[in-house]
């Protein structure tokens, strides 16, 4: 196939034979051609107009075989981002997106390793070309407005790859497999938050297990609102939607794992008294020494507030325009109203608290009183795993949603096409070398004459010279 793309360049430097060849006989015979006869010339080429043609015809369809050969052998690669954030300059997960990524050394090194090919990343970059349809214009980078962000992205791989013993097609192949791997692993929205594990819960506390398992679902619940947010109506063929699946999820916390916790509360299960009523003394100890901290605050902002004169915390209005640019008097706030916005964070932070203390001593109490029965604690356990396989449904179904909709909305990311050569296109290209072929070739034959004859005329003054040197050699 390297032998099929050196046909242009052969017929190029043919072409440019023909053309310097017809230069120099025109300058060479052209102060003898109105002596001549250019007419005369003209009625000898007609007899060649038929080879002309026919030599025009081979010509045109040499070049147009080779350029379609050409570009069917090493056809041009179309890679389109199609995500929404691509057109602002994006990767999916917000980042800057670097076109120079898609013909970097770590991905070429890739794509020689997955098709052990026999050539360096330094080769295998020069065989290669990346452009984009904005770079044919001539960009304003002085306003704005006109600057442009391209998602389409041409790579081209040159048949010189032939030459260690490889396609530029399987080239293409392979750099779009790898940079999509590469794309989707680095710059794709990280769905490993749904890849649940449950092994921490060997061994652990009854109620602990509660906290755990909320914690694994909410993780579930976290990721979902992104999406439903970009398509609240998407649906996939189970018949799930964002909002179904969070109203789940919802429902398996509050009451799945409520009905579990009261459950443990009631029986007072625990694996280690002991050690759980210690555990839960410390945690309160810790939760009193918060809880003053957030009366003490709350404390001085009452004291701040009472600070203020009341003539200057009665009114403070600002001339202000409604949205219908209608005037009136609005009223802002001042320090006394931010003081007591935090004084109520505050209080509630601490009545909070004082709910978490209360119910860690309700149960170690609990688990102080009955420690539990060998029939609750196997009852426990069915269903600690009648709640970790309901958690790992819902996390299946969560991918699966997740998975559809990057699937259908996003499409994969990244669309790859090949553009093979188009015979309209290829058919104008070769029609102006066809066209100089054939000036170039009738312009030669039609100078052939003339030239021969000036070649003659100077042929047999110099004949003569050299007969007279030999007579009068002769003579001597």
């Amino acid at each position: 196939m390297f032998l099929i793309s050196a046909i242009i360049p052969l017929l190029m430097l043919y072409l440019a034979v023909l053309c310097v060849t017809l230069a120099y006989r025109f300058f060479t015979v052209k102060a003898k051609l109105p002596v001549l006869g250019l007419r005369g010339g003209l009625g000898r080429l007609t007899g060649k107009r038929r080879r002309l043609a026919v030599l025009g015809v081979l010509f045109f369809l040499a070049c147009f075989a080779a350029r379609m050969a050409g570009g069917l052998y090493a056809p041009g690669m179309l890679m389109v981002f199609n995500y929404e954030e691509a057109a602002r300059g994006q990767n999916p997960n917000v980042t800057r997106f670097n076109e120079s990524d898609i013909l970097s050394d770590h991905i070429l090194e890739k794509v020689i390793q997955r098709g052990d090919l026999k050539l360096s990343v330094e080769q295998l970059s020069e065989c290669l070309a990346l452009s984009t349809p904005l770079d044919a214009e001539k960009l304003d980078v002085s306003q704005a407005s006109n600057l442009k962000i391209s998602t389409e992205y041409r790579v081209y791989c040159s048949e010189r790859v032939s030459l260690y013993h490889t396609s530029p097609k399987l080239v293409l192949n392979l750099l779009a497999d790898v940079y999509w791997e590469n794309f989707v692993q680095n710059y794709a929205e990280n769905d490993s938050v749904l890849d649940l594990s449950f092994q921490e819960l060997e061994g652990m506390e009854y109620l602990d297990v509660k906290d755990f398992l909320e914690m694994q679902a909410r993780k579930l619940r976290n990721y979902l609102p992104g999406y439903s947010r970009e398509s609240s109506s998407f649906r996939a063929e189970s018949g799930e939607t964002f909002a179904s699946l969070s109203q789940k999820i919802d429902n398996f916390i509050n009451i799945e794992l409520e009905r579990y916790e009261a459950f443990a509360l009631e029986n007072g299960l625990s694996r280690d008294k002991t050690t759980y009523q210690s555990r839960m003394q410390y945690a309160n100890r810790l939760l009193e020494t918060d809880r003053r901290k957030n009366l003490a605050s709350h404390d001085v902002r009452l004291e701040a507030i009472n600070m203020y004169d009341a003539f200057m915390t009665s009114f403070v209005l600002i001339p202000t325009y409604d949205v219908d640019d209608e005037f009136y008097m609005s009223r802002t706030k001042v320090g006394v109203d931010y003081f007591a916005e935090e004084a109520k964070e505050e209080l509630a932070s601490a009545t909070k608290l004082g709910e978490e203390m209360e119910h860690n001593a309700y149960a170690s109490a609990q688990v102080g009183g009955a420690g539990g029965n060998t029939a609750s604690r196997e009852q426990a356990d069915q269903r600690i795993d009648e709640l970790t396989a309901e958690l790992t449904r819902l996390s299946a179904q969560c991918r699966e949603l997740c998975g559809a909709y990057v699937k259908e909305k996003r499409d994969g990311y990244i669309q790859v096409s090949f553009t093979g050569p188009s015979s309209s296109d290829e058919a104008l290209r070769a029609l102006p070398l066809t066209a100089l072929f054939v000036a170039a070739w009738g312009g030669n034959a039609l100078l052939e004459p003339f030239y021969r004859e000036y070649r003659d005329s100077r042929a047999v003054p110099e004949k003569k010279e050299r007969r007279d040197k030999t007579r009068k050699g002769d003579g001597v």
